[in-house]
């Protein structure tokens, strides 16, 4: 009898521990999977960001996720995986800008990147008319302990416009279209550098995905220079 006890004992700490967990109306689980693919402003196909949940822990009454994404171009090639991080509190979901510091990253050989801000944050729930808190990106580059560029993006002017319907590879989602302003603002040794200005995003956002199901960036003359759309989901 001890020895079958002990033998139950070693099972459930040996075993992962798989079991989903809900938050803000998502369940959130290891091993699911997203793919979200980029479109020129053309609906030409131009890449994938491949998305997989590495991990899912409490941390005090927060669900961290720990995410491993990877961009491929309309080819096929994949560039070098990097880790980001979603936070749900239960009053909001923290998600990670980091992704294209990171993918800027890869191709910056020997270079340490030192993220000084990173948060953008979602309510629990949406209203048409909301506004919502501006968020941040600044990271620094570093060669041999010397900052030799500084990344700073800024996402304001956000507002939920309305409910929309979007039907994507992935499915049907019922969405709040939300807009915003992003800025950027690079400089290389403390100089600005082509990487400047501002876009406009419309994104579409529903209540029990992690991700948004659609994203369009216009130029400053409002013209659509691209979009994603979530093509799966799980």
């Amino acid at each position: 009898m001890k020895t079958l006890a002990f033998a139950f004992l070693i099972l459930l700490i040996t075993v992962p521990r798989t079991h989903a967990q809900t938050c803000m109306g998502m369940t959130l689980k290891s091993g699911m999977s997203f793919e979200m693919s980029m479109f020129s402003g053309k609906d030409k196909p131009t890449g994938k960001v491949l998305y997989q949940v590495k991990d899912v822990h409490q941390e005090g009454k927060s669900t961290v996720m720990d995410i491993i994404a990877q961009f491929q171009d309309e080819k096929g090639n994949q560039r070098p995986p990097y880790p980001i991080h979603y936070t749900c509190t239960g009053d909001e979901l923290i998600a990670d800008l980091s992704g294209m510091a990171q993918g800027m990253q890869s191709s910056m050989k020997d270079m340490e990147m030192r993220l000084k801000t990173n948060k953008l944050v979602y309510p629990g729930k949406f209203s048409v008319g909301q506004k919502l808190a501006d968020g941040q990106m600044e990271a620094d580059m570093l060669s041999n302990g010397s900052t030799m560029m500084t990344m700073n993006m800024t996402v304001n002017n956000r507002q939920v416009e309305g409910q929309q319907s979007i039907t994507t590879p992935a499915g049907t989602f019922d969405t709040y279209k939300i807009t915003s302003d992003m800025n950027f603002d690079n400089r290389m040794m403390s100089i600005p550098i082509p990487i400047r200005g501002t876009m406009h995003i419309v994104s579409y956002r529903a209540s029990n995905q992690l991700l948004d199901v659609k994203s369009e960036t216009y130029n400053k003359n409002g013209k659509l220079m691209g979009y994603t759309l979530l093509s799966k989901a799980n």
